[in-house]
């Protein structure tokens, strides 16, 4: 069963990559940023709890009761927001975090009980239950879901730049399947917004109703589990699993027509049973990296591909060490010429690459032993040096493909 665990650890910066053409310099530069949850010692601590209030000053023993309150109106350059376990309805509004941090000092929010802290709220129509509106923040451990059968389009939104997004549980948006687009966690469109992490989120049932069936037509196609729509630099998506998205892709990445892509990092997701497709990469993002990715059984209503990179400006897309199988339109789909190597095609029911392969969700994704998966990574173009459990990588010879390193 896919859970969320543990503290974060330390990622190295760049020690030991081996990257790829001019992906080194933007990798080196991501991962710079990357991971600096808990890492602003030197800062002030507030506190917030669903006992609390937010005419509290939001010490530990006077919390504050609602996490953007205490972020907008408490918390300075460098400090942390720490959230105790509960519950944190928004009613029909939305949980919005304005402030901004600087560079090497974030502000950070954070869950105290990685996973136990839930932020919901029955907002309807094209709006959102959490929106990330400052600059540089972490956002690390929380759930995020909707109580709206309406539809509320988005889970997680985002408007500013130098954010990192870990250890979060996105699931239930009950979209509205129309133009208007949404999903788990989305980027605004409007500008080019950079420099993001998103690590080692769980985003399932996406307009997927439990025990249900998808809830967009074919029709629909701007609705993603993962949808960073920007040109900007250092883009890096890892470690995620998304599952049971409706109406859209499992992640897509990139800027819209006419707007060139910088490169982006794709790496050891674990994409399946999703509406349309797998992963999608648009507009440009030469020099972009799709690796070590588990991309299985999407095209559940559209018939899309499971790694398809659409409008690059040449051939250096880089698909390498991935595990890609079932897709209904097809593994691999491009408009030029990515490079491939190394990539396999193992069917999950086999039963060789699972400790219990289940396309619903409620299984266990941890690599069986003996699994193709194991070691047969590669450690090249920003592949995380953690695992979605927060082990180091490689456990073994290699690098493992997927969200998991194993031994676990």
């Amino acid at each position: 069963m896919v859970t969320i665990k543990g503290n974060p650890a330390p990622r190295s910066v760049a020690s030991g990559l081996r990257l790829y053409g001019p992906a080194v310099a933007f990798v080196a530069a991501a991962l710079g940023l990357t991971f600096l949850l808990r890492g602003n010692s030197t800062g002030n601590t507030y506190y917030v709890s669903p006992t609390g209030s937010d005419s509290n000053p939001c010490t530990r023993t006077n919390p504050c009761a609602t996490p953007d309150y205490a972020v907008n109106n408490k918390a300075a350059a460098g400090d942390t927001v720490e959230v105790a376990a509960g519950t944190y309805d928004y009613g029909s509004g939305a949980a919005q975090f304005t402030k901004s941090g600087t560079a090497g000092n974030y502000i950070t929010v954070t869950c105290a009980t990685r996973g136990a802290c839930k932020i919901q709220s029955s907002t309807a129509g094209n709006t959102t239950v959490v929106a990330l509106e400052g600059n540089y923040m972490n956002f690390d451990g929380f759930e995020v879901t909707s109580t709206s059968s309406a539809g509320n389009n988005l889970g997680l939104y985002l408007t500013g730049s130098f954010i990192n997004i870990a250890r979060n549980k996105i699931h239930h948006i009950e979209v509205d399947c129309s133009s208007a687009g949404g999903g788990g966690i989305v980027t605004t469109s409007g500008t080019a917004v950079h420099d993001l992490t998103l690590d080692s989120n769980l985003v399932y049932d996406i307009g997927w109703p439990d025990g249900g069936s998808p809830k967009c037509p074919s029709s629909t196609v701007q609705t993603d589990g993962i949808l960073t729509e920007t040109p900007g630099a250092n883009i890096i998506i890892t470690n995620n699993i998304v599952y049971h998205v409706s109406g859209g892709w499992g992640i897509g990445a990139g800027g819209r027509s006419g707007q060139n892509s910088a490169p982006i990092v794709i790496s050891n997701n674990l994409v399946f049973s999703n509406s349309n497709g797998g992963i999608i990469i648009t507009n440009g993002g030469d020099y972009s990296t799709v690796t070590n990715n588990i991309v299985l059984n999407n095209g559940v209503v559209a018939a899309r591909c499971g790694i398809h990179t659409i409008w690059a400006s040449d051939n250096h897309i880089l698909e390498a060490n991935n595990n890609v199988y079932g897709n209904a339109g097809g593994d691999y789909c491009s408009a030029g010429t990515p490079i491939q190597q190394n990539n396999i095609s193992v069917d999950p029911a086999s039963g060789t690459i699972f400790a219990n392969w289940k396309a619903d969700g409620s299984g266990d994704y941890h690599q069986k032993a003996g699994s193709p998966t194991i070691n047969n990574g590669s450690s090249s173009a920003g592949a995380p040096q953690i695992d979605f459990d927060r082990k180091l990588r490689p456990q073994g010879a290699a690098y493992d493909i997927g969200a998991y390193e194993s031994p676990y």
